[in-house]
């Protein structure tokens, strides 16, 4: 079994047992949990085996969010989505883990702790740089208001 067909298991299992955004909500949450284990190097079979059956997963969710909280359209026969249900599940299927998707979902503090971070990083370079030339520019500095004394001095 791949990723695929385990989500469309899982999808199948909880379909018409609880409301549309618990069924999308979980579906998310697996991919993203697959993707993030299989890019810290476990093969996409590993991550699977670990996770189990997702219809006894389904059962699990089910369980605990006590079958559907709200009403939505009936399925169709063929298994396909209702339009209530495709409103639910937009944006299923797209490609997660680029940078846009993990910056969007950083809470407040978060962005408030890259900003710290990130001034400390930039203060800290321009310190640097000022360090680093300060002995040259003293020399300088010192040999400019002697000249301009001397000047001074012999006018």
């Amino acid at each position: 079994m791949n990723k695929q067909e385990f989500l469309e298991k899982l999808r199948l299992a909880l379909n018409g047992k609880v409301s549309a955004s618990v069924v999308a909500e979980n579906l998310k949450f697996y991919e993203d949990y697959i993707n993030t284990e299989m890019r810290k190097g476990k093969s996409e079979e590993e991550v699977l085996n670990s996770l189990g059956d997702p219809r006894l997963i389904a059962r699990t969710i089910v369980e605990t969010k006590g079958g559907r909280t709200e009403q939505t359209a009936d399925f169709k026969e063929d298994g396909s989505y209702s339009e209530q249900e495709q409103e639910a599940y937009q944006g299923y299927g797209r490609v997660s883990g680029t940078a846009g998707n993990w910056l969007a979902k950083l809470p407040g503090w978060a962005w408030l702790a890259l900003f710290i971070i990130l001034a400390v990083l930039v203060l800290s370079a321009v310190f640097h740089v000022i360090a680093f030339f300060a002995p040259a520019l003293i020399v300088i500095a010192v040999v400019l208001f002697l000249v301009k004394l001397f000047r001074d001095w012999m006018n």
